[in-house]
């Protein structure tokens, strides 16, 4: 299994980046970072949150995808909303993440919530 950590610097070198030229561009687009937090991204000590790395995304030319091996053919791309709810999906224990698929679930019987095309979906699912 091929790991964020390596993935990002993968994806650094083959930009011709350093760390730090890393952490310069993630600066101009308004994300304040370091060298140093790059190189415990890179060594697998922490990971950059979602907002940063959709910016290490289109600094380094690379879907969000790329940095997390998605590889089933059913998923052609994950926006940036749904790379927010996996990231914070995540972070919660067992009944988090049960309570929240229960309110995801009670949103989509609010009909102003349903996308149009998605409504012959939901019931698949259930």
């Amino acid at each position: 299994m091929v790991y964020f950590n390596n993935k990002i610097r993968s994806a650094r070198i083959e930009k011709k980046l350093t760390q730090k030229q890393l952490a310069e561009e993630l600066s101009k687009l308004g994300f304040r970072t370091s060298n140093t937090a790059i190189a415990n991204w890179e060594s697998g000590l922490n990971k950059p949150d979602v907002d940063t790395l959709g910016a290490i995304c289109k600094i380094l030319n690379k879907d969000g995808n790329y940095f997390f091996d998605i590889k089933n053919n059913n998923v052609s791309s994950i926006d940036e909303n749904e790379s927010k709810i996996l990231y914070y999906y995540n972070k919660l224990n067992e009944t988090g993440k049960i309570k929240a698929i229960e309110n995801i679930r009670d949103l989509t019987e609010i009909p102003k919530y349903i996308s149009k095309e998605k409504k012959t979906d939901i019931q698949k699912v259930e």
